[in-house]
């Protein structure tokens, strides 16, 4: 008996433990992108910025003006883990081809910004409102007309802040995860071979310890996006094991404005312009001129 309460308690404390650890690497997320990339490796004009979040963290961004004057922008969010030198040459061709302005944000923690926890959605839609007063309050005259484009943790953040910003005009989402829980617990086994169950509930307890909010859980895409009417063109790779085509259309259908849904054939997480490079231009392009970014 006393060797089965033994086993017993040493399984939970192995579970416990590795919850902990689960919870550790989705809040400072390992192998984080050096900052490499700047625009001007593209011959590209752009200003460095700085701003504080909606609560005051401080902040850094990329605005690349449009090549022709215009005053349609698009604010640009890239992924967990990632920076905004990473998602720069994947979203250029908004610029040179269409002459929109594209301000590129670090979240938090991310990049150039200043180090953080990093929560996938709750302090990051902090950082997105700053951004947008950012723009309201020095760029007036580009703010009349504003798009938003994410990627992964960027798209999801983007798909949780449209009901209340109303200002954005259009949306492109691709590869949003579709609940905080479910994408957590697929990372984990991933890269960490962090099983799911029961793991997960001691993994979320450690989120919530560790980060301070006690409801860092309970930004899910698909929760917030329910009934949004800012349209928006949703993008999934065929070959997503990390946020599936399953997943993103489970966003998809909460939004209740126009929206379309692309699954890309072949495509992997964050490689559906590499899969489709003329195809997925024109329907990101398409999708925010046909949306009020004219």
């Amino acid at each position: 008996m006393l060797i089965l309460a033994g086993a017993i308690l040493l399984l939970c404390s192995a579970m416990i433990a590795a919850g902990y650890y689960g919870a550790g690497l989705m809040l400072r997320p390992p192998n984080m992108s050096s900052m490499s990339v700047y625009p001007d490796r593209f011959g590209v004009a752009y200003e460095k910025v700085s701003f504080p979040a909606a609560d005051g963290h401080a902040l850094a961004g990329w605005f690349v003006p449009s090549p022709s004057g215009q005053d349609k922008t698009v604010l640009v969010c890239h992924g967990w883990g990632d920076n905004k030198g990473e998602i720069l040459e994947r979203t250029l061709f908004l610029n040179r081809n269409e002459g929109f302005n594209l301000l590129y944000l670090d979240f938090r923690g991310h990049g150039e910004s200043a180090p953080s926890l990093v929560t996938m959605g709750k302090l990051e839609l902090l950082d997105l409102a700053g951004a947008l007063a950012y723009l309201k309050e020095h760029r007036p005259r580009n703010s009349a007309r504003l798009g938003i484009f994410g990627q992964s943790m960027g798209a999801a953040v983007a798909a949780m802040a449209l009901s209340a910003h109303p200002e954005l005009k259009a949306a492109v989402l691709e590869s949003p995860f579709a609940g905080y829980r479910q994408v957590s617990a697929r990372w984990a086994w991933r890269h960490a071979r962090v099983p799911a169950f029961p793991v997960i509930d001691f993994m979320m307890m450690w989120l919530r310890v560790r980060s301070g909010h006690s409801d860092i859980d309970a930004y899910s895409p698909v929760r917030r996006i329910r009934g949004c009417r800012t349209p928006a063109l949703l993008i999934a790779g065929e070959r997503d094991t990390l946020m599936p085509p399953a997943d993103v259309r489970r966003v998809f259908e909460g939004a209740a404005g126009p929206k379309e849904f692309w699954i890309v054939p072949g495509a992997h997480h964050a490689k559906c312009l590499e899969a489709a490079p003329a195809d997925y231009e024109g329907r990101v392009s398409g999708f925010f001129k046909a949306n009020g970014l004219v």
